[in-house]
């Protein structure tokens, strides 16, 4: 029998792993050598009960609350006895009990971590719950006792749930009307990165010291690293009724979390930490909003499915890993593709102006506009800011609104070549 606390934390590279063992002398007794990865795959359909509480019945089925589909992680749990144990984890997360789910059947620590993570990955509103726990398995009895662990205490949790039932409405209820899937989702995005700032001094330490990590920091505290981002991104998109997951890889070598939106039926890659700047620039990018993942992988690499780990791989990681993982081959919906003009024909810049134009009756602070891939992206920007032909477009735009209100011609531009765009920062008159 052995006694396991587990934890990791995918937004720091550290790994914990605290191993106790009790009762040795009742496994030495078997006197064979206990290989749980084998022990557990020779009865995969044991019904699995929790004794503890009243028995949940193996037949029980997951109903996710919504119309949309937001149940990925548990319909792609590794087997149909997971799942069971699933639907078990949400009646002790629920009010936060850490009484000991006593299970009839044998489980690892890759089994317990998979289950928990996929309801973690489902129930983003379940914020409390934590991906610590600790577990006791033996494998003479071939049954298993689970205890969840929480980031707030059962005594806090009504307080706690008030403040981000209260935080999470106000981000609902400011939501654009009869809006589009995509604008839904841009929304949500713009609204973590104008109501929440990245936390550095969480990340320097090696221990969860807040909500940094859920979707209560990014809403409530308004500070998160990128699992908070992520986590309070699916919650919004959901409620708004968005399909949109959670993701675990690295980026630029780093541990990472970010979101796959899915919309009109194709995938798309997300990453609203990285589309904050927290002030940095004078306008908000849009460089990781809905890109494809042959674009996204150049600087993200999503982790590898716990299906597709044996258990000795998965002894030698120290992240976490995705329950479900999907191509996103989604083109259409890459913001600076389908929110901005794009210029062909620099000599025919029409619509540039009438974009300008709008922006400008809106009341926009800046202006973003794409040069197609077939220009020189150097050659064409030079001539736009030094030859005059922004300038033009701009008197144009003025022209086309009867210079109410009136923009002056001499703007300031940013350049980004990898994403062929130009960024227009307006200066009324």
């Amino acid at each position: 029998m052995k006694n396991y606390k587990f934890t990791k934390n995918k937004n720091r590279i550290n790994f914990t792993l605290t191993v106790v063992l009790i009762l040795l002398s009742a496994v030495m007794l078997c006197s064979c050598n206990f290989d749980f990865a084998s022990i557990l795959s020779e009865k995969p359909t044991e019904s699995v009960q929790a004794t503890t509480e009243p028995a949940t019945e193996s037949t029980a089925k997951f109903k996710p609350p919504l119309d949309i589909k937001t149940s990925y992680s548990y319909d792609n749990l590794s087997s149909d006895k997971l799942r069971e144990i699933y639907v078990i984890i949400d009646e002790y997360a629920e009010s936060a009990d850490t009484s000991a789910i006593s299970l009839d059947v044998l489980l690892d620590e890759k089994d317990i971590e998979e289950t928990i993570e996929a309801y973690k990955n489902d129930h983003p509103e379940v914020f409390w719950l934590s991906s610590t726990f600790y577990y006791i398995s033996d494998p003479i009895s071939r049954t298993t006792s689970v205890e969840l662990t929480y980031r707030t205490e059962a005594s806090e949790l009504d307080n706690a749930k008030a403040k981000f039932k209260k935080a999470l409405k106000k981000a609902l209820d400011s939501a654009p009307k009869n809006a589009t899937d995509y604008e839904l989702e841009l929304y949500a995005n713009n609204y973590l990165v104008d109501n929440c700032v990245y936390d550095e001094e969480a990340v320097k330490t090696e221990e969860i010291i807040g909500h940094e990590n859920d979707a209560y920091g990014a809403l409530v505290d308004k500070k998160a690293v990128c699992e908070g981002y992520s986590r309070a991104f699916q919650l919004l998109c959901n409620k708004l009724g968005v399909e949109c997951i959670n993701i675990s890889g690295t980026a630029d070598g780093e541990s990472h979390a970010w979101n796959n939106v899915k919309l009109d039926g194709e995938w798309y890659e997300v990453d609203v930490t990285w589309n904050d700047t927290d002030g940095d620039t004078e306008f908000p990018i849009y460089d990781f909003f809905n890109l494809p993942s042959d674009k996204f992988s150049k600087s993200h690499s999503a982790a590898s499915l716990y299906s597709e780990l044996s258990a000795s791989e998965y002894e030698k990681t120290n992240t976490y890993h995705n329950i479900f993982s999907p191509e996103c081959t989604g083109t259409k919906y890459y913001y600076y593709s389908y929110s901005c003009v794009t210029l062909y024909d620099i000599n025919n810049g029409e619509k540039i102006s009438e974009a300008i134009a709008q922006a400008a009756k809106n009341g926009n602070e800046y202006f973003d506009f794409v040069i197609d891939e077939s220009l020189d992206y150097n050659s064409t920007t030079d001539k736009i800011i030094y030859d005059g032909y922004l300038a033009d477009w701009i008197s144009n735009a003025n022209l086309a609104n009867w210079y109410n209100p009136t923009l002056n011609q001499e703007a300031r531009v940013f350049s980004n070549e990898e994403y062929k765009l130009i960024t227009v920062i307006f200066e009324y008159i």
